[in-house]
């Protein structure tokens, strides 16, 4: 099977995206130190003193989840209610943050990622049910 599904786990600093099939997740290949994608927020951080999101750090983890078909978001912060309310503002205007809005199946807390926690998150998010 394509690597179909993802994980973006993000704080204010950075964020790291993973990608991952079914076979992945049958084998336990989920590994915290293996990103797909790590981006680095330099524009400093997006909840200290309230700075304006970095659209170009949002985009970067948009972008990465072409082909996706289902995915979930986790982090430690409000970080990952900046990237929601980036796909809600702009989904009317682009077809594929239109389907990746539609494509999040959950919304979860993770302080740091761990490959137990990958592997517990990918497995909630394949038994999502489909919209």
């Amino acid at each position: 099977m394509p690597v179909s599904r993802a994980i973006v786990w993000m704080d204010s600093g950075q964020a790291s995206v993973f990608r991952f099939g079914a076979d992945d997740l049958a084998q336990d290949r989920l590994r915290a130190d293996s990103p797909f994608l790590k981006v680095d927020h330099k524009a400093g951080r997006m909840h200290a003193g309230r700075l304006a999101a970095d659209l170009d750090f949002l985009d970067r983890v948009i972008d990465s989840l072409r082909g996706t078909r289902a995915w979930c978001l986790v982090g430690p912060d409000g970080t990952k209610d900046e990237l929601v309310g980036y796909l809600d503002r702009y989904k009317d205007r682009d077809g594929h943050i239109a389907g990746l809005r539609a494509q999040l199946h959950c919304i979860s807390p993770m302080d740091r990622p761990t490959g137990d926690g990958l592997v517990l998150q990918a497995r909630q998010a394949a038994e999502a049910p489909r919209s």
